[in-house]
């Protein structure tokens, strides 16, 4: 109850769900990108947005897993870390280059983190109607509790926001990913779309006609 009640503190739930929209349309743009070099149809779930203290999540069911930090440096402030299982990553690669051996663990997928990145950006640009740059995607291999921690910069005691998808490619794998950011960056990307609508003033009333002149008094 008392998580639930911190959530609400932080963002409520249209706020939520606005978040869970911009994701869901962000993504969606980068899922798009991966079936445009795969060849095949890729799908991503509607997102689960929690705002959780950043010290009760817990992600070893993506474990082994790679994170993937954009930054952004242009129209929102902040960063977003996307969290992948390393495995999963390693199929689309070899599907990429064609291999049909196991996935080794020795891979490179800058170029399929910049399309699937880049695309996500353009698509958060377009949504919220306003110039979105990010940075070169940073991908690290989680090896402590403490890679999430700084990836995402926060303290151990922070809220923060938890998005969760599913993700199928035909024929290939049936999984999901998870997004996480600071509760600052949320807000922003919040504003950006609802504007002033959340604390909309009531109308000024018009106002009030001019009294009608009084009538001259009649001279005798």
């Amino acid at each position: 109850m008392a998580e639930e009640k911190v959530a609400e503190q932080v963002l409520n739930s249209l706020e939520i769900d606005t978040i869970g929209e911009i994701l869901n349309i962000s993504m969606g743009s980068a899922a798009t990108a991966v079936s445009t070099l795969l060849g095949k149809a890729v799908n991503i779930s509607t997102p689960t947005v929690e705002v959780r203290n950043f010290s009760s999540m817990d992600y070893a069911g993506l474990e082994p897993a790679v994170l993937v930090k954009i930054n952004y440096v242009e129209g929102l402030s902040g960063s977003n870390v996307i969290i992948f299982r390393q495995r999963d990553m390693q199929v689309i690669l070899n599907l990429l280059m064609g291999n049909d051996e196991p996935p080794s663990d020795d891979f490179v997928f800058d170029e399929l983190m910049n399309q699937m990145m880049g695309a996500s950006a353009t698509a958060l640009s377009e949504f919220l109607g306003m110039v979105v740059n990010i940075s070169t995607p940073e991908a690290n291999v989680v090896d402590s509790d403490s890679t999430y921690r700084d990836a995402v910069g926060v303290q151990e005691g922070d809220e923060i926001i938890s998005v969760s998808f599913q993700m199928s490619i035909a024929d290939v794998m049936d999984t999901n990913f998870a997004s996480i950011m600071d509760c600052s960056l949320a807000k922003e990307m919040v504003q950006n779309v609802m504007g002033d609508t959340g604390s909309m003033a009531e109308p000024e009333p018009a106002p009030a006609p001019a009294p009608a002149p009084a009538p001259k008094p009649e001279i005798p």
